[in-house]
């Protein structure tokens, strides 16, 4: 009996001694961050402890290193396991809290929320507890809201193993994956591969995306490597590399590496400007232009967290600026990741700091003036409860992002979305009023009523047309012709359309324009203009016609008028003429009050000294005797295709979005040569009026230089041949510009005569 006794107790010790070295393993593995290698040794010893604290403290630990490596559904089973035996620390509901959210299960969440709440938490902690109770909410207001995107998992490139962040390279898909390779190791944290750099290709046959393999050259190193992105400027790539090239770094910093498209190789990686050992840097973006680059960061001088940062090109290929952390309402005390820019209208990143679905959700910053917007959180499908991250366009409709969200392949996978909804066309044609012919190269601006604007060159037919038109969405279309009074206005919605459609007076929606060509000394009526009898006050029905008056001084703003008054004979010729006086002034007067410059506007009062009808009989004779007209009294030399290519400038309810930029002065290069000129404005330079340009020419010169008479010119290109501008002149037009040929001579503008005659001199003396 003794010895029984003395063979169990050995036991019962052997085991104790066995699950407190085993737990032991657990701890120094959870402490080495080595978060999967513990989960499995603290779920194996877990059965086997006795005492109810240990129990609780190992259920939290495994509920940690799930949390840690992103798999939260994992998580909850053991933080639920910590909730229901009352674990002894508070942070256990927060923690909770946020990985049910992470699997959708928001009631729960928000009870868990209010429990953590209840155990007075420090005040950074109850202003997260609250950020997460709005995003509670937030869901509930937007769980009805309708889908804009269609997405799909990209199943022939995901594996059981992470995939993420994908980027254009040409016309290659790079992106990063923690699979395993022939030679790799395991990455203790996750248990999965360390990642590595692979490209791949769509196949337009098959509508799938080929095998993906190893990005050829130098660029994968032994250790972690991510977020690929490429700058089609210099064919340089920038990515994020953990732990350095020899693994021993304890930080994550940036890296170049110039990608050579012949051989389709990368080449060494070297590390970037702005690092340190101090702190990480990663998840490079690079503005379309090449000049600026936003990455994130955990230095000091954030805002807490990951923060977004950005540095400038100070000098072409050499030196970028000091960081400058990009602030609120960007920035906030948690987590910004993976900027991205699809263009200079704006910021996509992904973020657990703002209010939203769970866990880092992607959202839009609109750049306006000189900071970033609020951003716009970009709902679901695009986002989901779990994380979503690494956003990137093919197109304007169609991209790729990230997400571990349920129903996936493996952790994270890579979704491809594309803007669903009806194919919605606007088309029209422009037309000169007096002879009926088409008018080619006029411009249509398409405005949305959010202000949002896009514009388009008439062919040859005098035919525009705008495609991919939003549903439900209000539009208006102005028309805008150098030597044609400017604007016209139509409009028109897209609200309840259920079909595939082209809006035009072939179904039904009036979107041609006759427009009048400008002639000095002419006299156009201004029509609905009323007043009553014997009075010169203006009726308000007669304010509408006025508008379209000074829309066309303001997209005018070159020319003079002069408002003519006319009556009929009935009453004295004294009478009438201060009558008539009058009325033309109270027209002046109300163009005055809505800002047009005195010194273009002048008045005359006619009486019945010039009818329409001499010998008027009837009250409608009388009535087309009774008239307000207006006269072009100058037009100043200005061509005005200079301002009507460039309109979203001139236009006050147009808003652009793009960035602006510096004037220059014109290099004094000697010599004759010649430029294309694309626009002109008042206002400040922008470089939106380059932006379709230099997308399809990236190494054209472009130059904004503001002359004497007030106006900023736009040109690009530099030819010495009268040839090569008029061939480049076909294409930049092809674009929807309406450019023409300016010449120079030692930087100083002169006439296309001119420099012909100073070519032919050149060659009559060689």
């Amino acid at each position: 009996m003794n010895k029984t006794l003395c063979i169990i107790s050995f036991m019962l010790l052997c085991s104790v001694q066995l699950m407190s070295q085993s737990l032991k393993k657990a701890n120094t593995q959870f402490n080495l961050k080595n978060y999967m290698a513990a989960a499995h040794l603290y779920e194996e010893v877990f059965p086997k402890i006795k005492d109810r604290d240990e129990i609780t403290e190992v259920a939290y630990k495994v509920g940690e290193c799930y949390r840690l490596v992103n798999k939260y559904y994992k998580a909850n089973l053991w933080y639920k396991k910590a909730v229901d035996r009352r674990y002894k620390e508070n942070d256990v509901h927060f923690k909770y809290a946020t990985t049910l959210m992470m699997a959708g299960d928001y009631k729960l969440a928000e009870k868990m929320l209010k429990a953590y709440l209840a155990t007075r938490p420090s005040p950074e902690m109850i202003e997260l507890t609250k950020l997460k109770l709005e995003s509670c909410k937030f869901i509930k207001t937007h769980e009805n809201r309708a889908n804009l995107f269609e997405i799909r998992n990209l199943q022939e490139i995901n594996t059981k193993y992470g995939e993420f962040s994908p980027t254009t390279v040409k016309e290659k898909i790079v992106f990063t994956s923690s699979r395993f390779t022939r030679d790799s190791i395991t990455y203790n944290i996750t248990g999965e591969g360390f990642e590595n750099f692979y490209e791949t290709y769509f196949n337009h046959e098959t509508q799938l995306f080929e095998s993906p393999r190893l990005l050829p050259g130098t660029i994968n190193s032994r250790v972690n490597n991510g977020t690929l992105v490429f700058d089609p400027n210099t064919n340089v790539g920038y990515f994020m590399q953990c732990n350095g090239l020899s693994g021993d770094d304890k930080n994550c910093n940036i890296y170049t590496t110039y990608y050579n498209e012949i051989e389709n190789t990368w080449s060494k990686p070297v590390i970037f400007q702005h690092n340190s050992k101090e702190y990480s840097s990663g998840h490079p973006a690079i503005s379309p232009d090449g000049k600026t680059l936003y990455y994130v960061s955990d230095r000091p001088g954030g805002l807490g967290g990951t923060d977004i940062w950005k540095t400038e090109r100070t000098d072409f290929g050499a030196s970028w600026s000091e960081p400058v952390n990009i602030g609120a309402p960007v920035n906030t005390p948690l987590n910004e990741m993976f900027p991205y820019m699809f263009d200079d209208a704006g910021l996509y990143f992904s973020s657990n700091g703002h209010v939203g679905y769970g866990g880092l959700d992607i959202y839009y910053a609109e750049w306006k003036d000189t900071v970033f917007d609020e951003p716009q959180n970009m709902y679901e499908p695009i986002n989901s409860s779990a994380d979503d991250f690494g956003i990137v366009f093919i197109n304007g409709r169609s991209g790729m992002f990230t997400s571990n969200r349920t129903g996936g392949v493996g952790e994270d996978d890579i979704y491809f979305f594309n803007a669903k909804g009806y194919e919605i066309g606007a088309k029209g044609i422009v037309l000169d009023a007096e002879t009926g012919k088409p008018v080619e190269h006029a411009i249509v601006v398409l405005t949305d009523h959010t202000g949002i604007a896009d514009s388009v060159a008439t062919d040859h037919e005098g035919v525009y047309m705008f495609n991919m038109l939003q549903q439900d969405m209000g539009y208006y279309v102005v028309s805008l012709k150098d030597d044609y009074l400017n604007p016209q206005k139509k409009s028109f919605t897209t609200e309840g359309i259920q079909q595939n459609i082209i809006l035009s007076s072939a179904t039904g929606y009036d979107l041609d324009f006759k427009i009048t060509r400008i002639v000095e000394g002419k006299e156009y009526e201004i029509k609905d203009i009323y007043y009553d009898l014997d009075k010169f006050s203006l009726r308000p029905e007669s304010i509408v016609e006025l508008d379209t008056i000074i829309s066309i001084m303001q997209n005018n703003p070159e020319i003079c008028i002069q408002i003519n008054s006319h009556t009929d004979v009935r009453a004295s010729e004294e009478y009438n003429i201060v009558l008539s006086n009058n009325r033309a002034k109270s027209v002046v007067d109300y163009l005055i009050s809505k800002s047009i410059d005195t010194k273009r506007l002048s008045w005359q009062g006619w009486g019945k000294t010039k009818l329409a009808i001499p010998n008027a009989q009837t009250e409608e004779e009388h009535q087309a005797n009774r008239r307000t007209t207006f006269t072009i009294v100058n037009f100043a030399e200005l061509h005005l295709g200079e301002k009507a290519v460039f309109h979203m400038q001139a236009v006050d309810n147009i808003k652009s979005k793009k960035e602006k930029i510096a004037a220059s002065s014109e290099p004094k290069i000697e010599g004759v040569y010649f430029r294309l000129q694309i626009a002109a404005t008042k206002k400040s330079c922008n470089s939106a009026a380059f932006e379709k340009i230099v997308n399809l020419y990236p190494s054209i010169e472009t130059y904004c230089t503001q002359y004497p008479d007030g106006f900023y010119r736009y040109a690009v290109g530099y030819y010495m041949f009268l040839e090569q501008a008029e061939a480049m002149k076909e294409k930049i037009d092809a674009l929807g510009y309406n450019s023409f040929i300016v010449a120079f001579k030692n930087g100083t503008r002169i006439s296309i005569q001119q420099a012909m005659s100073e070519i032919q001199n050149n060659t009559d003396k060689d």
